[in-house]
């Protein structure tokens, strides 16, 4: 009894550490802010609050983070404004995400996607180009199947769905998420993988091209992201399988008539290879690849990557306007092509 009552108080004197620990280490993130710029707006959506920053004029355009440790709509700064000289430019932060509500431990891609929809419905409510990275693309994808109507360009940057993230949770995993829900438990682990040490590393050796990308700022804003309250509880729905979406049977069904697919050549997490797939599944789909970047072509290689879906978006009908001044150019025809930004 003794054994067992001693062992009862260093587990609750080692629980209370933690939690200490984990106070002291959210308590020193600064709040977070809009570093998009633009308008800062909330909307009321179906499963929380969605933040989302607004500029330019002329035809929708809605940009669509990853969903990873830190993501936000932060991973556009360097699209936002180029991009808004030509259309209005809607960023959103994803729920769990930024400045957006965190709901909890139950964040699954339905969600994610059912949310997505009502906001094209609601806050975009006219005919819109998507241009969204990583799982953000498997979600975009799905809404343009359902909602043709509103969908009319799609731009997937290093899009997963097919064979990456494609998987739902499995029983092993469901295991996984229950133990990670326990208190404390999520957010020891979040502390463990968000500290400045582990985002640099990943960020530099998995995100990047040029690992000298990675500064100060980036890591801070990074760690300041993943330090909001609430931000540790979409870990466990992404790593455990309820975020991931499978494309494979609604990809071949995409029937937009400017469908580009995006990729960093020298992308780790998603390699390029991966591509084909895609180009398999839907002969509309095209592709063009950007050199010296990795998973974020749309980052380190901006300038390229910002001149391209201007020109995607000038070649489409849809989404022409005159009132800019921009002339219309012809659209690739190329299965492939390179850009070297």
């Amino acid at each position: 009894m003794k054994k067992f009552i001693k062992g009862a108080v260093v587990a609750s004197l080692g629980i209370a550490a933690a939690a200490a620990a984990n106070s002291a280490i959210f308590s020193r993130a600064r709040a977070l802010t809009n570093r998009l710029g633009g308008e800062g707006r909330f909307w009321s959506g179906p499963h929380g609050d969605l933040f989302y920053a607004k500029q330019g004029k002329g035809a929708p355009l809605v940009l669509l983070h990853g969903i990873y440790a830190g993501a936000s709509a932060y991973e556009w700064r360097r699209n936002f404004d180029a991009l808004s000289e030509h259309y209005t430019v809607y960023a959103p932060d994803w729920l769990g995400f930024g400045l957006s509500d965190k709901p909890g431990l139950d964040l699954t891609s339905k969600k994610h996607i059912e949310s997505l929809e009502a906001f094209l419905n609601n806050v975009v409510k006219e005919p819109c180009a998507l241009v969204a990275s990583s799982l953000g693309a498997a979600y975009a994808v799905q809404a343009a199947v359902d909602l043709p109507d509103l969908v009319k360009v799609l731009v997937l940057v290093c899009p997963t769905g097919i064979s990456t993230l494609a998987s739902g949770q499995t029983s092993r995993s469901a295991a996984a998420f229950k133990l990670m829900a326990l208190p404390g438990v999520v957010t020891t682990i979040w502390n463990c993988a968000t500290s400045t040490a582990s985002l640099r590393h990943y960020l530099m050796n998995y995100v990047y091209f040029d690992p000298s990308y990675v500064d100060d700022t980036m890591v801070d804003q990074y760690f300041t992201s993943t330090h909001q309250f609430g931000s540790q509880y979409a870990f466990p729905p992404f790593v455990t399988g309820l975020q991931n979406h499978n494309v494979n049977d609604v990809f071949p069904k995409l029937m937009q008539s400017t469908l580009r697919i995006v990729w960093g050549r020298e992308a780790r997490v998603t390699p390029l290879d991966e591509a084909e797939r895609f180009l398999t599944a839907n002969p509309n789909a095209e592709l063009t690849v950007f050199d010296k970047s990795g998973m974020l072509p749309h980052d380190e290689q901006a300038q390229g990557f910002n001149r391209l879906v201007i020109e995607l978006l000038q070649s489409n009908d849809a989404f022409h306007t005159s009132h800019n001044g921009a002339n219309k150019v012809p659209k690739r025809t190329k299965k492939e092509t390179q850009e070297t930004g």
